[in-house]
């Protein structure tokens, strides 16, 4: 009889080891999730999705996909970076104006207008820049502080092609002779042209036009060329074309 007893418990353990061996085949879901495939795992986060709410759906796929989500937005964001740093390192500045007391803030229009008549209107990837960050003290005849740091910046930089300022600051900075001879660089007729100057590295101009198209209210102003002006070129045509009329 403890034979048999033993017989049949042997027998019964083999059966619900069966059983439970075919329930497994069966459904997948009773496996430890490190023994799933991605294609098991795969169906069975879409039968699950599919019993849930609009609601509940979109709090588990947050909950659970969040490293994702962010890792795709990250992903996205990189490539818009990348693009963009591309794009701006073609970026060239073809000629750079420093205004001194400047009280013009939206420069974008003069800016385009000044590189369409230096012939860049093709080049998307040309670029005109105006400064209107130097400011004087109320006699006009020297920088305030912080203008001074920034102006022996960007002269030391080579960051300027031409200067607007008022002749009594030019008068000033010109002691150092900071200014290329512009009877040189524009040629004897065209600085002639200019009227009589007190020395050959400045043309005084009144001209309300200009002075209300860069922003300044006094007059005269005097244009200069500072000896380290990295493209002399396209400072001798903004000189022609917008202190003479003439296009370049």
């Amino acid at each position: 009889m403890a034979e048999q007893n033993q017989d049949r418990g042997q027998r019964e353990k083999k059966g619900n080891a069966t059983v439970q061996h075919d329930e497994s085949v069966l459904n997948p879901e009773i496996k430890n999730e490190s023994d799933l495939s991605k294609k098991e795992r795969r169906l069975i986060e879409k039968e699950k999705l599919k019993g849930m709410g609009m609601g509940k759906r979109l709090e588990y796929i947050w909950m659970y996909y969040k490293p994702v989500i962010f890792g795709m937005i990250a992903a996205i964001a990189l490539v818009f970076a990348a693009k963009d740093y591309c794009e701006q390192a073609k970026i060239k500045s073809v000629f750079s104006i420093t205004v001194v007391n400047s009280f013009g803030n939206d420069t974008d229009a003069l800016e385009e207008e000044i590189r369409e008549n230096l012939g860049y209107g093709d080049d998307p990837y040309s670029k005109v820049d105006i400064g209107v960050n130097l400011t004087t003290n109320a006699d006009g005849d020297e920088f305030d502080y912080s203008a001074q740091m920034a102006y022996v910046a960007q002269v030391q930089a080579g960051s300027i092609d031409v200067m607007v300022m008022p002749e009594a600051l030019y008068t000033n900075l010109n002691q150092n002779e900071p200014f290329t001879d512009l009877e040189e660089l524009l040629g004897e007729d065209t600085f002639a042209s200019f009227g009589t100057q007190t020395d050959k590295t400045h043309i005084t101009l009144t001209d309300s036009e200009l002075a209300e198209k860069l922003g300044v209210n006094y007059e005269p102003m005097c244009i200069a060329v500072p000896v380290t002006a990295p493209d002399q070129e396209n400072a001798v045509k903004w000189i022609e074309s917008y202190c003479t009329g003439n296009e370049p």
